[in-house]
């Protein structure tokens, strides 16, 4: 067994319990979220579609 260094290109995770929108630990009233603010902040992103996966399909148009 070597005592190599991790690789220096991996990117650095958030802590387990972390909130996903600003980092600081997650508090249970609001889990996953640290509080309402995160927790608002998320929604609207789903609500302006900023959420995407990735697809092989064209975009949809205002004549479709």
């Amino acid at each position: 067994m070597t005592d190599e260094p991790a690789p220096a290109s991996r990117p650095r995770r958030k802590p387990a319990g972390a909130c996903p929108i600003c980092g600081r630990k997650a508090q249970e009233a609001h889990r996953p979220f640290c509080s309402a603010r995160c927790r608002a902040i998320d929604l609207g992103r789903w609500f302006g579609e900023d959420y995407r996966l990735p697809s092989d399909e064209a975009p949809l148009t205002d004549s479709e």
